[in-house]
C-alpha cells in the first residue's frame, strides 16, 4: 500500500470515526427525553468478497476475499431499530484487476424475540451506496441499491460484542461482507 492511499484510507477512517462520535454525543443527551430508546456506536472488522461478473471490464467470475472494516451507529426502540454503516469492503484484486469498494447504508433492523436479555439475534434490511473504483482501468461507479444482512450480539450491560452478515446488490456484482464487531450502548 503507498503513502498516499495509507493516508486516504485514514483520512476517510478519521471522518467516519467522527460523524459516528459525533451522533453518539448528540443521541446522549436526546436519550434522556425518549424512555426505551437505546442508541449505541460501533466498529467491527472481517473480511468481504467481491463476487464479479464484468464482461465489460474484460473480467469474468472474478471471486475474490480481501480485509474490511465498518463504522456503525443506531438507535433500537424494543424490537425495531435504525442504523446508518460506513464500510470499507477493501481491495480485492487478482488476474490483474483490483477492485476497490467502500459504502454507505442505511438499514431498518428487527430484533426477534428471544427470552434471553443477553443475546439478540437480528434481521436487516435496507439502501447501500457502493462506491467502486477499478485503477487498472481507470473506472469508477456509484450505485445505490438494496442491501440486507442478519447477526447475533453478545450484551454485557452497556457492551456488545456482534457477529453480522451483509450481502449487497449492485450492478455486475454481489459483495459479502461478515464482520466481528464491538459497540457501545448509550442506555
Amino acid at each position: 500500500m503507498s503513502n498516499q492511499s495509507a493516508r486516504f484510507a485514514l483520512r476517510h477512517a478519521m471522518t467516519a470515526l467522527g460523524a459516528a462520535t459525533a451522533l453518539a454525543l448528540c443521541a446522549v443527551p436526546a436519550q434522556a427525553g425518549v424512555p426505551g430508546v437505546d442508541f449505541y456506536v460501533g466498529a467491527g472488522i472481517g473480511q468481504s468478497n467481491a463476487d464479479i461478473s464484468a464482461d465489460d471490464l474484460g473480467v469474468s467470475d472474478f471471486d475474490k476475499k480481501d480485509t474490511a472494516w465498518k463504522l456503525y451507529a443506531g438507535a433500537r426502540a424494543l424490537s425495531f431499530g435504525a442504523e446508518l454503516n460506513y464500510i470499507d469492503l477493501g481491495k480485492p484484486s487478482g488476474g490483474g484487476a483490483e477492485f476497490k469498494y467502500k459504502a454507505f447504508a442505511g438499514y431498518g433492523l428487527y430484533y426477534l424475540p428471544l427470552p434471553l436479555p443477553i443475546l439478540d439475534v437480528y434481521l436487516k434490511a435496507g439502501l447501500a451506496r457502493i462506491d467502486t473504483k477499478v485503477p487498472s482501468a481507470d473506472l469508477s461507479d456509484n450505485d445505490t441499491k438494496f442491501s440486507y444482512g442478519g447477526g447475533l450480539q453478545l450484551k454485557f450491560g452497556s457492551y456488545a460484542i456482534r457477529a453480522e452478515y451483509e450481502q449487497f446488490k449492485v450492478e455486475s456484482a454481489k459483495p459479502k461482507l461478515l464482520t466481528l464487531g464491538f459497540s457501545k450502548y448509550f442506555l
